[in-house]
């Protein structure tokens, strides 16, 4: 037996709703927790990110800076998720990823679960398809999700979008590359 928290991680700023939900081993750091909304997402891990307690607040994790010029976030990878988490205290952080794109996400711990088993994640649901990597923001975002439903292209943005649609989310694809 095993025991399990079960996140919801949902975009900011994007309506109807684009979010995932999965279990993740509460032996998992922050950085485990970033590596699994990268994979439910279908992003390609290209950019810094961080954990806050709110989306200007504190640190809890990320991705240390070794330059010395300032305050350093906690490693991510040294922070365990239950240091965080837990059903009568901390039951939310915001994620950040791509700070040019500036793409926060709230992630929200639902509950601890116990299962059989020894697996580290399992992805249970979500819906909508999260944007493209690097298409510049909310803004970007606005604009493919415009060209893909009106077929006006102005910035011939189609061919790069390929296949790319908003509402598809291929969960059985998804599922199969990110339960491990």
């Amino acid at each position: 037996m095993g025991a399990y928290f079960r996140f919801r991680v949902r975009l900011v700023g994007v309506k109807p709703p684009i979010f995932r939900r999965f279990l993740l081993t509460t032996r998992a750091t922050f950085d485990d927790l970033h590596l699994a909304i990268q994979d439910a997402c279908g992003w390609d891990n290209d950019h810094l990110y961080g954990f806050r307690k709110t989306a200007r607040g504190p640190a809890i994790a990320g991705v240390p800076d070794d330059s010395s010029m300032g305050s350093s976030d906690p490693d991510a990878t040294k922070v365990s998720l239950a240091s965080w988490f837990s059903l009568t205290g901390n039951r939310a952080c915001v994620y950040e990823y791509d700070f040019g794109d500036g793409w926060l996400h709230d992630v929200k711990l639902e509950t601890v679960e116990q299962h059989d088993g020894t697996w580290r994640r399992r992805l249970l649901d979500g819906a909508r398809a999260f944007p493209p990597e690097d298409c510049g923001g909310l803004g970007g975002y606005d604009g493919c999700v415009d060209v893909v439903t009106t077929g006006e292209d102005p910035n011939q943005l189609a061919e790069w979008l390929s296949n790319w649609k908003p509402e598809n989310f291929d969960q059985v694809g998804t599922k199969r590359r990110f339960d491990k």
